[in-house]
């Protein structure tokens, strides 16, 4: 029997959250749809999607930036990769697409010129962080092109104008269930991308406060830059920081790490202390690793972390909140063990199959039949 064909079309040029996610739950619905990807032409995430297994096309995809050149020339790239796109849909037989996040308007554009494909959207960052005109634009584009719209966390959702398109979605768990086991490390880690924003620069300055007291202890970062000029400086500023504060012996930097694993088991907890962020695979990873995690209150960590529970809970940008939280679990007296159990089970419970994927799945399903119901009146 045919499998139906899904197209998820996807913007980044390196690996991210977003990206994992999107592989994750496509690798788990492969018995019930076949999903192949759309990703720029050069795109650095490319061979990860491959590794999975799922097939990649490339689109010249542009973002759209606030730089002249970039305006002039979005509109006449999005029209030609409009035309491109519906070629390789036709060719492909695609069923069903997909775009993982709503600022791409390269599939509710085919649908505005009269593409037939039914399409779902993602929304995947915070709509806070855009500017208000461009997400009324977005928003509009989507809300009528689409047949459903997945927000990832109530977060989402609350930022979004109410309609009953939306749904919410959080992100899966890891595919491979992992047993419990007690960490013995002295190893702070932060995992994320180095991009101004992720909060790694709170990380850095309220470690410093704390190595005198703990001089054994590492705080290790693990992130790439995405070959954007722009995150090189910001990591290289990092690392100069470090140096001036004295802590550089206590610091580790390593590139971005496509399968965290190792990196959460050999920690002993994690940080997330990101400006905004509307779920976080990182913090759902190192729980699910049995890693419990301080994080901001920025969003959607909200939703995931029980603070003094699961982890700790601070306000974004408070390096004094920040040092108290990390000295508190730092604690050789403070009850972790208890709560890295805690964290292992509590994510297991809200973000097990039957929640995430096996929606996800029912989502696709249900915009096929409506298609398939459409045609037949």
């Amino acid at each position: 029997m045919r499998k139906p064909r899904v197209l998820l079309i996807e913007n980044s040029r390196a690996v991210t959250g977003a990206l994992v996610s999107a592989v994750r739950s496509s690798s788990q619905l492969s018995h019930r749809f076949h999903i192949e990807f759309v990703l720029p032409s050069g795109s650095k995430a490319s061979s990860y999607v491959q590794q999975h297994g799922l097939m990649v096309h490339h689109l010249p995809m542009v973002e759209l930036q606030k730089s002249a050149p970039s305006l002039l020339a979005y509109i006449p790239m999005l029209i030609a990769n409009t035309v491109r796109l519906g070629k390789l849909i036709k060719s492909k037989q695609i069923d069903l697409l997909v775009v993982n996040d709503f600022y791409n308007l390269l599939p509710a554009t085919y649908r505005f010129f009269g593409g037939k494909v039914p399409l779902l959207c993602y929304v995947r960052f915070l709509p806070s962080k855009f500017p208000s005109g461009l997400v009324r634009i977005w928003c509009r584009w989507q809300y009528r092109h689409s047949y459903g719209i997945v927000a990832v966390s109530q977060a989402v959702k609350s930022e979004l104008k109410p309609d009953e398109k939306i749904v919410v979605i959080g992100n899966e768990l890891p595919v491979e269930e992992t047993p419990y086991t007690l960490a013995n490390s002295k190893t702070i880690l932060y995992m994320a991308n180095f991009i101004a924003g992720k909060g790694q620069q709170y990380a850095l300055g309220s470690f410093a406060r704390l190595v005198r007291d703990f001089p054994d202890w590492t705080l290790r970062f693990v992130g790439g830059d995405m070959g954007l000029q722009k995150n090189k400086v910001f990591k290289t500023m990092l690392m100069t920081e470090a140096k001036v504060l004295g802590v550089e012996k206590n610091i580790e930097w390593s590139d971005f790490e496509s399968d965290p694993k190792a990196e959460f088991l050999s920690c002993r907890f994690s940080l997330n202390f990101s400006d905004s962020e509307s779920f976080s695979m990182t913090i759902l990873e190192s729980m699910f690793y049995g890693r419990p995690v301080i994080a901001t209150r920025s969003g959607g960590p909200q939703e995931i972390v029980d603070d003094g529970i699961t982890g700790l809970l601070v306000q974004a940008g408070d390096v004094n909140e920040m040092e108290s939280a990390m000295r508190k679990i730092m604690d050789p007296a403070f009850a972790l063990d208890r709560m890295s159990a805690a964290a292992f089970e509590s994510v297991r419970r809200k973000f097990d199959r039957s929640n995430t994927v096996d929606r996800l799945g029912n989502l696709y399903q249900a915009a096929l039949d409506a298609k398939l119901n459409s045609n037949n009146r």
